[in-house]
């Protein structure tokens, strides 16, 4: 799974910002959240391998915080990930974070999925419903990594905490994949809403 995971580099007029991403297919489709780029004058990706590249924006929803952008490498540089069912998430559930925390790239929490269809404000500040709540650890840099079931498979793309201090406290918010799935043809097609 960790090589289908990529760093995301934000340039912005004050300095830069990190995220995480996945790898969505060997053609360079790389899935975020659309609070990792806002505003980036500049987005790269380092890949599993310490390549970096820029990307560019293919498409953006900010209501629902989701990003897809592009790199041109070759097509073995890519590990596409595998997308599972995140219909089928219970609470209990074992689950794995992973990303850049604070820019330490290929870092991997566990933790369980702690509740089922929480509703809050995105780090876009869009109100959304559906949310997996997790008590693995996310923290700044994790946003637009996947959450990963036991079979290795992406069940949410990390968005958010809900921390007095912006560090873990147990309390991590996932975008179900399934609601991902039926946003990323307009991603994938160039949309900007």
């Amino acid at each position: 799974m960790s090589p289908g995971v990529v760093t995301i580099t934000s340039v912005l007029g004050n300095g830069q910002a990190i995220g995480s991403g996945i790898v969505l297919d060997t053609k360079g489709d790389i899935l975020t959240n659309a609070h990792v780029i806002a505003g980036a004058r500049q987005v790269q990706v380092t890949l599993g391998t310490g390549q970096t590249v820029t990307a560019t924006l293919v498409g953006s929803n900010s209501a629902a915080d989701l990003a897809v952008i592009r790199i041109s490498v070759p097509a073995s540089s890519l590990h596409p990930v595998t997308l599972g069912n995140s219909d089928g998430v219970q609470v209990g559930d074992t689950v794995y974070a992973i990303g850049s925390p604070f820019g330490l790239s290929g870092t991997l929490t566990e933790g369980i999925v702690s509740n089922l269809n929480q509703g809050g404000a995105v780090s876009t500040g869009a109100s959304v419903s559906g949310l997996l709540q997790t008590d693995a650890a996310i923290n700044p840099g994790n946003s637009g990594g996947p959450l990963v079931n036991a079979a290795g498979q992406v069940i949410g793309i990390n968005n958010s905490i809900e921390s007095p201090v912006n560090g873990n406290v147990g309390v991590g918010f996932a975008i179900p994949i399934n609601q991902v799935k039926q946003l990323l043809p307009a991603l994938e097609g160039g949309s900007n809403l």
